[in-house]
């Protein structure tokens, strides 16, 4: 199997997964800037990029689930997607969390069949929000 790769999508900005891909870990780490998908780039389009490299979306923006042609791409796609708490909280607590969760992210997402997601919470709980009819 090869490495599970972990998208941090805009809402992150390039800090956090900048900083985690310099410390090498057990993943790889993408995030949007990085890829160099554009600013204003619709959620579906690069929706289609991702799920075709087979990549688990991070995201911030916890709507996917609520408009029809972004639930579509999910679908379509294959998208495996962990929403957490927003930009608000900081990025340090936002690290925390990653750091708390990390391992059950890399666990669901490879034992569980997309499209999905589920929503970390701020005390590091992991519920479904979307799970695949099939």
């Amino acid at each position: 199997m090869d490495a599970l790769t972990l998208y941090f999508d805009r809402n992150f900005g390039r800090r956090l997964p900048n900083a985690l891909y310099k410390l090498r870990p057990p993943v790889k780490i993408r995030w949007h800037q990085g890829e160099r998908f554009a600013q204003d780039m619709a959620d579906d389009e690069w929706m289609e990029k991702v799920g075709a490299k087979n990549w688990v979306v991070l995201t911030q923006d916890l709507k996917f689930h609520l408009i029809e042609h972004e639930i579509q791409a999910l679908k379509q796609h294959n998208i495996r997607c962990f929403y957490f708490p927003d930009a608000q909280i900081g990025m340090w607590k936002t690290l925390g969390i990653f750091m708390r969760t990390h391992e059950r992210i890399i666990a669901l997402a490879q034992n569980h069949e997309a499209p999905f997601i589920f929503k970390v919470q701020n005390n590091g709980s992991i519920k479904p929000v979307f799970v695949s009819d099939s």
